[in-house]
């Protein structure tokens, strides 16, 4: 199941009207997607079964993206989608260009925060294996967005560099100089 490619560009999956395992219709409300302009409610394609949902309430999406799996009715049904999906887990550790880790930071995912681990990363476990959407801010660093594809029982480990808000302003007034 897909988002419409008339969507407008990106948007944000708001809400889902069906849970994993559902029956649905031809023409049903599945999902509803937030873009800049509005919220589209997409219909489903044609009858069938919703097997998985792969872009989860608050995830970025954009025209065409894949959302869910479901099998068309009549279709069989894979056995190992009718279990429920192992959770993954995403570890994340912020670096500056200068000093190293960065532990002064927020990093959320679907609005939920996350506070940082003994060694300074961030685990966050328990997450569908989906798209998620993961938000980074520190004091004095520029704010990273970023999409991850997790997939079932995965453990995706991430370094993420952040750029400083001074070396940027930096940079910038070196380039307006004769």
């Amino acid at each position: 199941m897909h988002v419409p490619n008339d969507i407008g560009g990106a948007g944000r999956v708001v809400s889902w009207m069906k849970k994993e395992g559902a029956l649905f219709k031809k023409g049903e409300p599945m999902f509803e997607v937030e873009t800049a302009k509005t919220t589209i409610q997409v219909d489903a394609p044609e009858a069938g079964t919703l097997l998985r949902i792969t872009a989860n309430q608050g995830t970025a999406v954009i025209s065409g993206s894949a959302v869910a799996l479901y099998a068309a009715e009549g279709e069989p049904v894979p056995p190992e989608l009718l279990k429920p999906a192992s959770p993954a887990t995403l570890v994340i550790r912020l670096l500056d260009e200068e000093s190293g880790l960065v532990t002064d930071a927020k990093v959320s995912v679907s609005g939920r925060e996350f506070e940082p681990a003994p060694d300074g990363s961030f685990m966050i476990t328990g997450l569908a294996p989906t798209s998620v959407t993961v938000s980074v801010k520190a004091p004095g660093f520029l704010e990273k967005i970023l999409v991850l594809r997790l997939a079932e029982g995965e453990t995706a480990k991430h370094e993420l560099n952040l750029v400083s808000i001074e070396r940027l302003r930096g940079s910038a007034k070196a380039e307006k100089q004769p």
